[in-house]
């Protein structure tokens, strides 16, 4: 009997841009793991304007190209969780994106606060979609040079940051005492339900990835506690995202 994660290298029988839209996106993208309207919200306060849509089954996912100084970048709404949001990643790249810079907050595993910025460096594999694209292992480690970017970006603008290794999990309410213990051990501080899986369809792809994620609530001390869900940094994420970008 076959392993239920044995990779397969070879294309895959639907193509990412089997639509075929009249889409040329922009080359460096934001993906954002925020609300519809904030999104849109901060696209029109930059002068962005919608250039079109990726339709899925239960909604559209609107893209904003927003105005640079130089070239002008996209800003797209990512979907939660690891299958939907890759979906939607394999669509930037295959209509033109070459570099992606996802936002989005996360779980405190360790005494960390609330509104802290963690670039990602490395994650957890525990969820199904990254073993679609890489052989399996436990760990994905982030691309260095994009991560060498982000570290200049806060260095050069005095902001605070702690760069980390996330417990990526598609089970949100199966996140155990003992999982936990052991994500811990393992050297994961925060958890989330997208990041392995956007790094491994990024490596697969040959494309620039990056990630920052925010701390909201908290599972460091066993029991959940939700804070403010790190409404705080919310706003100030799409900020941070669209500088850092132009860093990548």
């Amino acid at each position: 009997m076959s392993q239920p994660f044995s990779y397969d290298p070879a294309p895959g029988l639907i193509a990412p841009n089997f639509e075929k839209l009249p889409l040329s996106l922009p080359k460096r993208a934001i993906f954002a793991f925020l609300g519809e309207k904030r999104i849109a919200h901060f696209a029109n306060a930059k002068g962005g304007k919608g250039i079109g849509h990726f339709i899925s089954i239960t909604k559209n996912f609107p893209l904003y190209e927003i105005p640079t100084d130089k070239e002008p970048v996209l800003l797209m709404q990512a979907p939660v969780g690891a299958p939907a949001a890759v979906l939607m990643l394999e669509r930037l790249f295959a209509y033109g994106v070459e570099k992606v810079l996802a936002i989005g907050c996360c779980g405190a595993l360790t005494e960390l606060p609330e509104n802290v910025f963690l670039p990602v460096t490395k994650a957890y594999r525990e969820e199904g979609t990254s073993y679609h694209y890489l052989p399996p292992e436990p760990f994905i480690s982030f691309d260095e040079k994009p991560l060498h970017a982000l570290e200049r970006y806060f260095t050069e603008k005095q902001l605070p940051y702690l760069p980390c290794t996330t417990w990526t999990s598609d089970g949100f309410f199966r996140e155990t005492k003992e999982k936990i213990r052991q994500r811990k051990a393992d050297g994961c501080q925060v958890v989330d339900m997208e990041a392995s899986a956007l790094a491994a369809c990024a490596r697969f792809r040959k494309k620039t990835f990056a990630q920052i994620l925010f701390t909201a609530d908290t599972l460091a001390h066993m029991t959940h506690d939700q804070r403010h869900w790190g409404e705080e940094s919310r706003n100030s994420a799409l900020t941070l995202a669209y500088e850092a970008l132009a860093y990548l």
